[in-house]
């Protein structure tokens, strides 16, 4: 068979291939929600999430019962088939706060502002030398929330800075092939004390127990783990920032004190416990980067409670665009380069009477009540097998078992259904 003819034919029998796997896998089933062999459909719809909240809302009603609270059945596992587990930031209105700036000078009206690390150009010549720590904080993100959110991020320990935290600060500004060197410092505190304001999932691995506890010792990797990883930057691996590089604040019991692959830059003095060091070329030409946290089995929450910042990388081409060519445009001062714009979504605890309507689990003694960061923390599967229809009025998880076409090689052991 000629070249062209087999891959005309391969390219017939891909697209045959194709047409099959859509009519058996992605065709709707019938809408009376069976399955041609008899089956129950496991794809649940808006239509049967809403069907479900309504007869949820029925038998509250009839019970008098305004929002029962979860229950344990005799195997210890709560019974979340009809309570709520999510919620919506409280009404903000628009427009009615301006952006925080880089720099005091460009503060917004609620008084915030992102600082731009204060280099040390002197202490390693050749390279920016910046002290940066890790701290819990608080800070109010809007006129209509309250001004105690908490936040755990960033703070920059120059002698010249404000002695402040800033969410999202402080700001790095750096050239082309002149490195960046960080002395990192953990100053969270320690123990129970330390742990995260945020639901943390401890069946996730790094979170739960460690590798002690093969002897023995059932410690759990503490919360209060830190790190930076350059996201986009051309780091050597012992900065990279990696899941294995965090460290724990100077004096924490733990057993865990420091990340498997944990290293420090040969060249730099030792920062001594608490503290890491890290080096960053800086040999890509400009763009916008980001650091964040990277710790094992923390870095969604970390990096969701404030842990991040801005990284500008700057470079002779984009200075004589600026400068001689006149082509880009020249703001002055610390928007010398432009005025970066760092976006990420966030979810605010509402009022307690919408919170117990929405999300009655939620800890507000751990976590926070109205105006803090709400986070998912409850795994509801969308089928309810005590419901007519199967579905789950508050699911967003489909469980491998129930689904349609099952998935069987799930290796953890089944959902454990409420009694009764």
């Amino acid at each position: 068979m000629g070249r062209h003819k087999l891959f005309i034919f391969i390219l017939c029998l891909v697209a045959a291939l194709s047409l099959a796997i859509g009519q058996g896998y992605a065709q709707s089933p019938p809408k009376n929600g069976v399955l041609p062999n008899g089956v129950t459909r496991t794809h649940m719809t808006n239509a049967q999430h809403k069907a479900a909240a309504a007869r949820a809302a029925a038998k509250r009603l009839a019970s008098g019962e305004a929002m029962p609270m979860p229950v344990l059945d005799p195997l210890g596992t709560p019974d979340y088939w009809n309570i709520p587990n999510w919620t919506n930031s409280p009404l903000l209105h628009k427009f009615v706060d301006t952006l925080p700036g880089l720099g005091a000078a460009n503060a917004n009206n609620l008084g915030n502002y992102i600082p731009v690390a204060i280099a040390d150009t002197t202490t390693y010549p050749g390279s920016d030398y910046i002290q940066m720590g890790v701290v819990d904080f608080t800070q109010q993100f809007h006129s209509d929330l309250p001004t105690t959110t908490r936040v755990r991020g960033y703070k920059d320990l120059a002698p010249g800075a404000d002695g402040k935290a800033h969410y999202l600060g402080p700001f790095i500004i750096a050239h082309k092939d002149r490195p960046t060197r960080i002395k990192f410092t953990n100053l969270l505190p320690i123990g129970a004390a330390g742990n995260l304001f945020l639901p943390v999932d401890t069946t996730v691995m790094g979170a739960g127990t460690g590798p002690l506890a093969m002897s023995g010792n059932l410690a759990k990797y503490t919360q209060n783990r830190a790190l930076l990883h350059l996201h986009g930057g051309d780091n050597p691996w012992i900065s990279d920032g990696t899941p294995h590089q965090w460290i724990t604040p100077a004096g924490d019991p733990t057993p865990y004190k420091i990340g498997e692959s944990t290293t420090n830059v040969p060249d730099m003095p030792d920062p001594g416990a608490g503290s890491s060091t890290y080096y960053y070329p800086n040999g890509l030409s400009s763009r916008l980067e980001w650091f964040h946290d990277h710790s094992y089995g923390l870095t969604r929450l970390n990096v969701y409670a404030g842990e991040a910042g801005g990284y500008l990388l700057t470079d002779n081409v984009e200075e004589d665009l600026i400068t001689t060519k006149k082509v880009l445009p020249d703001l002055g001062g610390v928007y010398h380069y432009g005025i970066p714009l760092l976006l990420q979504d966030k979810t605010f605890v509402p009022d307690p009477e919408k919170l117990a309507a929405t999300d009655p689990t939620w800890d507000t003694a751990h976590w926070g009540g109205m105006g803090n960061f709400w986070f998912p923390h409850v795994y509801m599967v969308n089928q309810n097998p005590y419901d007519d229809s199967g579905a789950n009025a508050f699911g967003r998880w489909d469980y491998g078992p129930w689904f349609w076409p099952p998935v069987t090689t799930i290796a953890n052991q089944p959902i454990t259904l409420p009694s009764g």
